[in-house]
C-alpha cells in the first residue's frame, strides 16, 4: 500500500483546513494511493461487463478469479444465510449464472472496497467502529432494498449493498487518511451527545455525504450512485426537496432505503439503548414510510449477516448489542458462525492466491494440479489427497500419486472405472463425467469420511480427478464454506487446461 493516512499537526494555533483545502489533500491522498484507484477501476470494469447484455460469463469470471481472495469471499457470501441457498454454489461460475451477472458484481465491488481497509480495522480502535458502520448500512441498505422490491429479484438487492457501501465512504476515507479529524469529531460528538455526522460537518465543513459524492466523481464511479446520495442527503433535511430530473425515479425510490439503513447503522454504532433505537426508527418510518415489517425483520437479520460478512472479509469487528436480534420476526436464529471459519479461510486463502498466480503465469497444468492436492491437504486439512488420470484409452482412471497418510497404499496400483462401467455411486467416476466437485457417495478408501471428488478440467478438456478424504472425523459431510472453497480449486484447475493448448500426460 503506498498511500498511508495523514497525521495532522497537533499545533493548535495552526488554522483548520476548509472544506476546499481538505476535498483537495483528500483528492492527493487517492491520487498517490494506487490501491483505492486500482479497486475503483476494477469496480468500473465490473459493472460495464454487468451492463452489457452481450458480455459472455467467463469475462466477469475471470475478474473476479484475478483479484486476490475475492474469489474465496465471494462463495462465502453467495453460500451466507442471506442467499438461503437449498443447495451451495461451489465455483464463481456457477455464482455467475444462479446468482446473476450484475449481482454478483455489485458484491464482488462492495468487498473490493471493503478490503482496502481491513488491515488498519484489525488494530481496533474508532477506526474499527467506522468500518463496523459502513458494513451494517451496507447490509441493511440490502436487506431494506431486497425485501420492498421482492418482485424485481436479487438485482436490486445487490444495488443497495453497494449503495450502502458509497453511502458511508466518506467517513471511512476521512477516518483513514485523516485520522486525527476523524477522532476530534468522535470525541466532539461524545461531548455534545449529537450525530458524528454533525460534528464532522462542524469541523469539517462538510457532511460525510458530501466527502462521498466527492471520492466518486474523482474516482469517475457510475453518476447514478452520486445521484442517489444527493437524494439521501435531501432526505436528511427538515425540509427535504425533491430530486432532480436527472436522478430520476429509481435513486429517489433506492435514497429511502439508505436513508433509512445509515440512521439505523450510525445508532447502532454509537451505541443506542433499544428504547433510544426506536425513537429513531419513529422518526425513519416518518421519513420514508418504510412499513414497520420491512425495518424491524431487517434490523433483526443483521446480527447473523454482519458475522458472515466478517468472516467472509476475514476481520474480527466489534459485535452488535443483543438487543439487535430481538427486532428479527423469523422463529429460531440462524446459528452463529463457527470459530474455526475464519482461521480455514485466512490458511487456504494463502494457497489459492499462488495458485492463482501460477496459472496467470502460464505454469505447467502439472504443476497447477500438485498444489491444488497441496492446498487440499495443508489448507483444507484433508488426511489423503489422490490423483487419478484417465488412461490413454480413455476408458479408466489410474493412480498416480498420493500425500497424506497412504498406509502402505501404493497410488499407482489404483485403477478406477468410470461410466457407464462405474458404480453409480463412485464419487470419482461422478465427478468426472459431469464436471462438477462431488462430495458423497462410496470412498475409495473403507475408512474416509468426509470426501470430495474434485474434477481436472470441465467437459471435453476434463483430464482426471483429484480425490480427498478424511479419517477419524465426525463429520457428516464436507462443510459447505469448504465445498465452495473447492468449487474455486476445480475452477483454477480448468482455466490452467484451458490455458494450455496440450498438457502434459506424464507427471
Amino acid at each position: 500500500m503506498t498511500g498511508q493516512p495523514e497525521n495532522l499537526p497537533a499545533d493548535k494555533s495552526k488554522a483548520p483546513l476548509t472544506a476546499n483545502e481538505l476535498l483537495e489533500k483528500l483528492r492527493r491522498s487517492l491520487a498517490r494511493d494506487g490501491d483505492f484507484p486500482a479497486s475503483a477501476k476494477v469496480v468500473s470494469e465490473l459493472r460495464a461487463l454487468a451492463l452489457n447484455p452481450k458480455t459472455p460469463s467467463n469475462q466477469v469470471s475471470e475478474i473476479i478469479l484475478r483479484e486476490p481472495s475475492l474469489g474465496t469471499r465471494v462463495l462465502h457470501i453467495v453460500n451466507s444465510s442471506f442467499y438461503r441457498r437449498a443447495k451451495p454454489i461451489m465455483t464463481v461460475s456457477q455464482a455467475v449464472i444462479q446468482i446473476g451477472m450484475k449481482p454478483l458484481a455489485e458484491i464482488c465491488s462492495g468487498l473490493i472496497l471493503l478490503q482496502k481497509f481491513v488491515p488498519m480495522a484489525r488494530r481496533e480502535g474508532p477506526f474499527a467502529l467506522c468500518l463496523q458502520r459502513t458494513i451494517m448500512t451496507s447490509l441493511l441498505a440490502s436487506e431494506i432494498t431486497s425485501q420492498v422490491n421482492k418482485n424485481c429479484g436479487s438485482q436490486k438487492q445487490e444495488q443497495g449493498y453497494l449503495a450502502g457501501s458509497f453511502c458511508e465512504l466518506g467517513c471511512l476515507l476521512l477516518a483513514y487518511y485523516f485520522p486525527q479529524i476523524y477522532e476530534a469529531a468522535v470525541r466532539r460528538t461524545e461531548a455534545k451527545k449529537n450525530k458524528l455526522s454533525e460534528s464532522i460537518a462542524e469541523i469539517t465543513g462538510l457532511t460525510p455525504l458530501d466527502i462521498s459524492m466527492e471520492v466518486l466523481t474523482s474516482l469517475n464511479l457510475p453518476t447514478f450512485y452520486q445521484d442517489t446520495l444527493a437524494a439521501v442527503k435531501s432526505l436528511g433535511r427538515e425540509r427535504p426537496v425533491g430530486a432532480s430530473h436527472s436522478q430520476g425515479e429509481q435513486a429517489e425510490a433506492l435514497s429511502k432505503n439508505l436513508y433509512a439503513a445509515q440512521e439505523i447503522s450510525q445508532a447502532i454504532s454509537a451505541g443506542s439503548s433499544r428504547t433510544e433505537l426506536d425513537l429513531v426508527l419513529q422518526r425513519v418510518k416518518q421519513i420514508t414510510s418504510l412499513p414497520n415489517e420491512i425495518i424491524n425483520d431487517s434490523i433483526g437479520k443483521l446480527p447473523q449477516l454482519f458475522s458472515e460478512t466478517c468472516t467472509a472479509i476475514e476481520v474480527a469487528l466489534p459485535t452488535l448489542p443483543d438487543y439487535v436480534s430481538s427486532y428479527s420476526q423469523l422463529g429460531d436464529e440462524a446459528p452463529a458462525a463457527q470459530p474455526q471459519a475464519l482461521s480455514t479461510i485466512e490458511k487456504f486463502s494463502r494457497f489459492i492466491d499462488e495458485i492463482r498466480t501460477s496459472v496467470e503465469h502460464r505454469e505447467p497444468t502439472a504443476s497447477i494440479i500438485t498444489s491444488v492436492m497441496e492446498a487440499l491437504a495443508w489448507g483444507l486439512d484433508f488426511d489423503r489427497v489422490l490423483l487419478l488420470l484417465l488412461s490413454n484409452n480413455r476408458r479408466r482412471l489410474l493412480g498416480r500419486m498420493i500425500l497424506g497418510s497412504a498406509g502402505g497404499f501404493d497410488a499407482r496400483s489404483c485403477e478406477r472405472q468410470i461410466f457407464p462401467e462405474a458404480n453409480r455411486h463412485a464419487p470419482d467416476a461422478l465427478a468426472f463425467s459431469e464436471g462438477r466437485p462431488i462430495f458423497n457417495g462410496d470412498p475409495i478408501f473403507e475408512d474416509g469420511w468426509p470426501i470430495a471428488a474434485i474434477p481436472i478440467g470441465f467437459g471435453q478438456r476434463t483430464i482426471g480427478v483429484i480425490y480427498a478424504d478424511r479419517t477419524g472425523r465426525n463429520q457428516d459431510e464436507v462443510p459447505v464454506s469448504e465445498q465452495a472453497a473447492i468449487g474455486l480449486l476445480a475452477e483454477l484447475l480448468d482455466r490452467s487446461i484451458s490455458i494450455h493448448s496440450e498438457f502434459e500426460r506424464r507427471l
